[in-house]
């Protein structure tokens, strides 16, 4: 497993980032497309937000013909992979999206997450991809997290604007 992370000055950059480095490291592994899914049941739009970046990431999710009660799974071609990433790095940072969404190509070599933080989780499922997946890194601007500890590089304080948590 390893967690990836990209030198950032604010939240909004990063978003963009990591989705751009993201899609460049599945395309130089030749990958075409990512089926997303969550790890629970629950809808994906289970919870609004009235925070700026997480209701436009809810936006362009309706906009893809997802309605409040979509809890399946997505095919998201490699190629728009930088779009997908970006807001679904505000649906998790925000809590705006409950579960934990998994990526992973069709042939299951890669399993992919985004945490809270903006780091990407990767663990590559069989030797041949690892192996692949350490070949393409470099290409893709990504930096392997030192440490067992994710956090945002950018912020100031540990708190998340537009964050919030059901109690």
């Amino acid at each position: 497993m390893y967690v990836l992370t990209l030198p950032s000055k604010s939240a909004r950059g990063h978003a963009k980032n990591i989705g751009v480095s993201l899609q460049k490291l599945l395309m130089n592994m030749g990958i075409e497309d990512m089926i997303f899914m969550g790890d629970s049941t629950l809808p994906w739009l289970y919870r609004s937000s009235d925070y700026a970046p997480a209701k436009k990431a809810m936006q362009y999710l309706v906009n893809t013909a997802i309605n409040k009660t979509f809890n399946g799974g997505l095919i998201v071609p490699v190629n728009e992979t930088h779009v997908f990433i970006k807001n679904l790095f505000w649906l998790v940072r925000t809590n705006t999206i409950i579960q934990c969404v998994y990526g992973t190509d069709a042939g299951q070599h890669i399993l992919i997450n985004v945490c809270q933080y903006g780091s990407v989780h990767v663990s590559m499922l069989d030797e041949g991809a690892d192996k692949l997946f350490n070949q393409c890194l470099p290409v893709s601007n990504f930096q392997l997290r030192k440490g067992d500890t994710c956090y945002s590089p950018w912020a100031k304080s540990s708190a998340i604007p537009g964050r919030t948590t059901i109690v």
